[in-house]
């Protein structure tokens, strides 16, 4: 609910989080994290036992229930995996729901306007610095048992968000911006395509230059390791790549391709 009135002033919400996960994922070196699109905790558990630096479970595109959340974000606890969750919508009451249920963050799509950037975060900061609502029933911790709030992380991913994206990221308490290439894309004007245009490209490096200026995360979609070597190089500090779904089709196909590659076909 975008237009909804934020019952805190701008000022009273916090500086960013300083968790060493924030940290982490602003480099350097350069982090990287991989999507969760299957309902499903041992996926979570495998993919969460990889060594990423953070997962993404993905509750706008993907198939994860409001069911499945909790199960699967206490499978990538156990796995040490710290789980990021990207909700359908700008909905505070969805955002609230996620922190309390333990994510490590939460990331928010289609955010346009610092006005929009500003009630994400609000939703996810307890008063004065935001109106969450008291009554977590998780807490994330880092590992020196200090609790800190969960990282909020907003994407750019219109036009009109790139054209604000100095205004959004000035917006206090946020922790990062995290570029949607493909929406971008369509939004400039572009055909559906997993090939990055160069107007993509250097839209990526101008939200790369903001965060830098802002200290913010500067996160991305990675579509393979030339595709995440120009993003690195351009300041993304931040990569998703792949899915837990992408990642078991490509290696059955694989699989399949040499059985059948031996059977003469």
């Amino acid at each position: 609910m975008p237009g909804a009135s934020i019952q805190c002033s701008k000022a009273s919400l916090m500086n960013a989080s300083t968790s060493p996960l924030r940290q982490r994922l602003m480099g350097p070196p350069a982090a990287f994290g991989t999507w969760l699109a299957l309902d499903n905790t041992v996926s979570a558990e495998t993919m969460g036992r990889v060594g990423f630096d953070a997962v993404v479970i993905d509750t706008q595109h993907g198939a994860a229930s409001e069911a499945a959340l909790l199960p699967m974000l206490q499978a990538l606890d156990a796995a040490g995996a710290p789980a990021l969750v990207r909700v359908p919508w700008l909905d505070p009451a969805r955002i609230m729901r996620v922190v309390d249920l333990g994510a490590a963050g939460v990331v928010v799509p289609m955010v346009n306007t610092a006005e929009e950037a500003e009630l994400a975060v609000a939703a996810s900061r307890y008063p004065p610095r935001g109106f969450r609502s008291f009554g977590p029933v998780r807490r994330w911790y880092s590992p020196d048992g200090a609790a800190h709030d969960a990282l909020c992380v907003v994407m750019i991913e219109t036009r009109e968000a790139l054209a604000n994206v100095e205004a959004i990221a000035a917006t206090p308490g946020l922790d990062g911006l995290l570029v949607g290439p493909v929406d971008l894309a369509l939004s400039l004007g572009y055909e559906f395509s997993f090939e990055m245009r160069a107007e993509v490209i250097d839209a990526i490096a101008a939200v790369a230059r903001v965060c830098k200026q802002h200290g913010l995360i500067c996160a991305s979609v990675s579509f393979g390791s030339d595709n995440a070597a120009l993003q690195i190089e351009r300041g993304v500090t931040f990569l998703a790549t792949g899915s837990d779904s992408l990642f078991m089709r490509r290696a059955a196909e694989a699989e399949l391709a040499q059985l059948r590659k031996l059977a003469g076909e």
